[in-house]
């Protein structure tokens, strides 16, 4: 029974280790390009606007639908599409 007991525990703690990583290398991938330099016309030294374009891009998704059309799709349908 403590053999069991001891298994569940390394597969939990594998299982928040795993997710612990996958979510560090997503804020590292999002603090990256914000620390890196900007290209023009972007002025260099402004993060924060880019820090609020990630904002409102999570949060507003459905206003940048007329610039992407493809965000109307589900992502099975369009590799359909392009298999076809």
């Amino acid at each position: 029974m403590n053999e069991i007991l001891a298994m569940l525990g390394l597969a939990f703690l594998f299982t928040l280790v795993l997710g612990g990583l996958v979510s560090t290398g997503l804020g590292l991938l999002v603090l990256f390009h914000v620390i890196r330099p900007q290209k023009a016309p972007a002025d260099e030294s402004n993060r924060i606007n880019k820090l609020r374009l990630i904002w409102f891009a999570m949060k507003h998704e459905d206003r940048f639908v007329e610039m992407f059309p493809w965000l109307k799709e589900d992502e099975t349908d369009q590799l359909n599409k392009k298999e076809k």
